[in-house]
């Protein structure tokens, strides 16, 4: 799909000021039944359109770097939501502000599903609709629409900060920050999260807003876990593509299985595209239709996972 065809199949989701205000309202506190979530396509209980609301209003916070006003003021506002969609133990960790927590499971030890919601300093006007707002919204969706407790292991959540490396600095020193934050806790026991031993799985979602979505497997990506999510969905989750840098490390190199959810193919022009990492990442080349996707398909994959 050429850019402009692609900008114009969102632009009618663009809202209002008094709309706006709605959606911040939305993220500050949604659950089931907020009168301020827009009424929208549930598919097999996933609500795309409630989800598409919550990454707009991330979006109203404007740039979101690690440590910044706007990251801060975000991560409150995702605890609240968290909570408000019933689960359990939600806490913002310290240094960085990851937003942890937990919807219980009938079985032994946890799957963590993960996104991050920083967006990357220093590029002007960079809102990160797609990198990282997308998976957050999408998280966010799930934990209200997932069963609870689950039937089978926890399900941990996590949405990262300072995913994104500061300046100029590389990906493999100072990316990630916050998921390896994450893996260092559990791995002491502390910081509100299980026991390194007990996460049997981790789920990222990143970039999964595209209006012309595929996710194909990543190249370090846990092949049966992937495997949950394609036979969930095979027209979005198929084929393969290469090593992709993202909030996975820190848990395989911690002996955890994990998969990228990733569509690392945005806008014109070879991967990453053209619009990664630009202003061009914005309300106008992501669809509510590609949330309600990957949602719906994590919605019979993430109960499989840790039963065989």
């Amino acid at each position: 799909m050429s850019k402009p065809r692609h900008r114009a199949a969102a632009a009618a989701f663009g809202p209002g000021l008094a709309a706006l205000a709605a959606l911040l309202v939305t993220l500050g506190g949604c659950g089931g039944g907020d009168p301020t979530t827009p009424a929208g396509s549930a598919r097999d209980g996933f609500d795309g359109a409630r989800a598409f609301a919550d990454l707009r209003a991330q979006v109203a916070l404007g740039p979101r770097p690690s440590g910044s006003p706007a990251a801060r003021r975000l991560s409150g506002r995702l605890a609240r939501a968290l909570r408000r969609a019933g689960v359990r133990d939600v806490r913002v960790q310290r240094p960085l502000r990851n937003v942890v927590g937990t919807i219980g499971g009938r079985g032994a030890g946890a799957v963590l599903v993960g996104a991050h919601y920083d967006t990357k300093d220093g590029i002007p006007g960079f809102v990160g609709a797609n990198d990282g707002a997308s998976g957050v919204a999408v998280v966010l969706e799930l934990a209200r629409s997932l069963p609870n407790p689950m039937p089978g292991p926890a399900l941990a959540i996590a949405l990262f900060d300072g995913e994104e490396p500061r300046g100029a600095a590389p990906f493999a020193t100072d990316g990630a920050r916050g998921s390896r934050q994450y893996v260092e806790y559990a791995a002491r026991g502390r910081g509100g999260v299980p026991p390194l031993a007990a996460i049997e799985a981790m789920v990222l979602f990143d970039m999964v807003g595209d209006c012309d979505l595929a996710i194909p497997r990543e190249a370090n990506s846990d092949e049966r876990l992937y495997g949950h999510f394609a036979a969930a969905d095979p027209a979005v989750f198929a084929g393969t593509t290469g090593a992709i840098a993202d909030d996975h490390l820190p848990f395989i190199a911690a002996g955890v299985p994990a998969v990228d959810l990733i569509d690392f193919d945005y806008g014109p022009g070879a991967e990453p595209g053209e619009w990664w990492h630009t202003p061009a990442d914005d309300l106008g080349g992501v669809c509510p239709e590609s949330l309600d996707a990957v949602g719906a398909a994590a919605l019979r994959a993430l109960p499989r996972i840790g039963n065989g």
